[in-house]
């Protein structure tokens, strides 16, 4: 049986899709293992948020709760990932969520809801790094007078 060859290379393909959308290709789209590691780390930082609270799970109910609730929770952001993941293959842009609101919501609201998911982003990338800064003060703290 003869190979198939493809008509078009896959990143061809892409360019094509991009365009179709309105478009240009302008962002390296090869990622090594280590680089896509070391970049959701640093867009995560669940361990360093994590740590804070994790006295609240061990007063409220202690590992089983901690276990279950965190089980659960990590069922729900893998739903919220699929689901964006799918969008984002639909819809390979740049923006993220308020590019995608842009071209999906109704043309008569989609610029005010885009701007308030933009907003929304923002908001949902600032607060963790806001909310780690009284937990560890607290924690300075607690050590200091237990200590004395």
């Amino acid at each position: 049986m003869a190979k198939s060859t493809p008509i078009f290379d896959s990143v061809l393909e892409e360019e094509a899709a991009l365009e179709k959308l309105g478009y240009r290709q302008e962002l390296k789209r090869s990622f090594s293992l280590v680089g896509m590691i070391g970049f959701s780390f640093s867009i995560v930082t669940s361990w360093t948020a994590l740590g804070g609270v994790l006295i609240l799970g061990v007063e409220s109910g202690g590992p089983p709760v901690m276990i279950y609730s965190w089980l659960g929770i990590c069922a729900f952001c893998l739903a919220v990932a699929y689901s964006m993941a799918e969008i984002c293959s639909a819809y390979p842009v740049a923006g993220g969520q308020y590019s995608w609101v842009a071209v999906l919501a109704p043309p008569g609201v989609a610029r005010g809801l885009s701007w308030v998911t933009g907003w929304f982003m923002i908001t949902g990338l600032r607060e963790p790094f806001t909310s780690l800064l009284p937990c560890s003060f607290a924690a300075i703290c607690g050590c200091r007078l237990r200590a004395c």
